[in-house]
């Protein structure tokens, strides 16, 4: 595979950029639902099970969701910075461009990846299912 470009790198760099302002403008309008949704709520209303309980918790799992990308994108454009953008963090190989297109911000190469989610699944504790809804 061939290296990397300049022109392709900026183009890169700009989706990168492109990336970071659109979570940006995103995470804020989330964490302002969240906030606006705990101002309205008194701890007293709030049931354990309700479904305000439970989309308040969504939320929050979308909010964290969103920043960890974004700690991802900023990452990449720091590999992007120190020459490294492109390079599997695992195994050293070049990224496909096709998987780079898709997902600009990718550390590694498919097989690593595919290594690195299987390994998070063997050391994640077993999280039970959400409770139901008892009305629903």
């Amino acid at each position: 595979m061939p290296k990397l470009t300049k022109a392709k790198l900026a183009a890169y760099r700009k989706r990168l950029l492109e990336i970071l302002e659109e979570l940006g403008v995103k995470l804020e309008h989330m964490e302002d639902s969240v906030l606006r949704a705990e101002n309205e709520t008194s701890p007293d209303e709030v049931d354990e099970f309700s479904s305000e309980n439970y989309s308040q918790e969504f939320q929050i799992d979308m909010i964290e969701n969103e920043e960890k990308i974004l700690r991802e994108v900023y990452d990449a454009v720091e590999r992007l910075d120190n020459g490294t953008f492109g390079a599997c963090e695992s195994c050293g190989a070049p990224i496909p461009e096709m998987r780079l297109e898709i997902l600009p911000y990718a550390r590694y190469c498919v097989p690593c990846q595919r290594n690195a989610e299987e390994s998070e699944e063997k050391e994640a504790p077993i999280q039970p299912p959400p409770p139901s809804d008892p009305l629903g």
